[in-house]
């Protein structure tokens, strides 16, 4: 089997992470080949960057590059090797993510983030995106005990928005919205039925 990449994205405290690591668990116990990784992180110099990225304020485009630089080694160094040798990747977030937060959160151009996206990833896209998606009110009160400068309840609206307008208009990929106000295995059982079903047809 060619090698097969999933994203996973929502905003925060969508629950994308537990998701992620969810169907890797499920996929590894079903005997496939997968890889599970964050972006950014997961290479020594991707964890450094997202080091920098969480705890330096900066402008919107320094912290887009080095988004960028962080997926471009994660890319390079991980993800194509494991889908050239035939795994399953699984990505919690990707170019989605970059798209949302800094494209339609920071507000910088969609071309210029797209371009960027398209360099790190040497264009490489995702096989399968879900997009969890939950109302900002339920996101919010979930990140309540959490403060982190991508919260903010007006950036965070923006970003939302966008991802919803990334499943509305990208029609030639594969990206699924799952209700993420559900439980968490309500969501789990849409996500695992959808992947199987992928992996039936390879």
């Amino acid at each position: 089997m060619k090698g097969f990449l999933i994203s996973f994205e929502g905003i925060d405290g969508s629950g994308k992470s537990t998701q992620a690591r969810k169907l890797y668990e499920f996929l590894k116990e079903e005997g496939y080949e997968v890889s599970l990784y964050r972006d950014p992180g997961s290479t020594p110099l991707a964890e450094q960057i997202r080091e920098l990225i969480i705890n330096y304020a900066m402008d919107p485009i320094t912290e887009l590059l080095l988004f960028e630089s962080a997926r471009s080694s994660l890319v390079w160094e991980k993800i194509f090797p494991d889908l050239t040798s035939g795994k399953i990747v699984i990505v919690d977030r990707f170019i989605d993510s970059t798209t949302a937060y800094q494209g339609y959160g920071r507000e910088i151009n969609l071309g210029t983030v797209s371009i960027l996206n398209h360099i790190a990833t040497r264009g490489r896209k995702p096989d399968l995106t879900f997009i969890l998606n939950l109302p900002l009110e339920l996101a919010l009160h979930r990140l309540k005990e959490q403060k982190t400068k991508f919260e903010e309840p007006n950036y965070l609206k923006r970003v939302r928005d966008g991802y919803l307008q990334i499943f509305y208009s990208e029609k030639e990929r594969d990206i699924r919205l799952i209700d993420a106000s559900r439980s968490e295995e309500e969501v789990f059982e849409e996500i695992k039925t959808i992947t199987l079903g992928k992996l039936k047809v390879l």
